[in-house]
């Protein structure tokens, strides 16, 4: 027997499926264990503020807030960086990185990268990049992650910047202990980075 399915019936079907996946597999929200705000020695100081990214949930304020569900792709975490000192401070974006139960590290994602595990559902081992939402709906979320994505930047004395670093999912099971270390900071002037690190775990069970 053939059962023939209206096109809009069988598209609402197909993202029906991808909703349930990616809810199966998202990214665990993580509780900042250290205080979310570190700032430099010195008298020259640089702040840098790092909050979690948490879009799960139905009507999430944080998803409304970012224009996409961030929480269904990447681990994510939100970057601000005051600059309190007389010189310009630099930041190289891909110095940040992740650090499961298991020491295993995790990069920052670059722009390309972010889009290909987008593309990929966020599953890393993805060998065949596929779209799974309609073209529109993907391009306006692959804008959204180009648009919110911490870049390299400049920033002025007494000036700020922003912007969401984007790694590959932690796996649930290993992280009980994360460390975010962002060590891309720099003051003009000076002849090495400075570092900041910030240290996460998972909800208790």
């Amino acid at each position: 027997m053939i059962f023939n399915f209206p096109a809009r019936a069988l598209s609402l079907f197909i993202l029906f499926l991808f909703f349930i996946s990616a809810c199966g597999t998202r990214a665990p929200f993580l509780n900042p264990v250290t205080p979310g705000t570190d700032t430099s020695t010195g008298s020259k100081q640089v702040v840098v503020e790092i909050k979690p990214v948490d879009t799960s949930g139905f009507q999430n304020e944080e998803r409304k807030r970012l224009g996409i569900d961030l929480s269904a792709y990447f681990t994510a975490f939100e970057v601000t960086i005051r600059n309190q000192t007389p010189e310009t401070v630099t930041l190289d974006s891909q110095g940040a990185q992740l650090l499961d139960d298991q020491q295993k590290p995790y990069a920052a994602l670059s722009a390309n990268e972010s889009l290909d595990y987008y593309q990929s559902g966020g599953v890393s081992d993805e060998k065949i990049t596929i779209v799974p939402k309609a073209v529109g709906v993907a391009k306006e979320e692959m804008d959204k992650i180009l648009q919110l994505r911490l870049k390299n930047i400049e920033i002025p004395s007494g000036g700020s910047g922003y912007g969401v670093l984007l790694f590959q999912k932690v796996p649930t099971d290993k992280c009980h202990q994360v460390t975010l270390t962002l060590n891309g900071v720099r003051i003009n002037g000076e002849n090495q980075n400075r570092e900041f690190k910030f240290v996460f775990s998972c909800p208790e069970s």
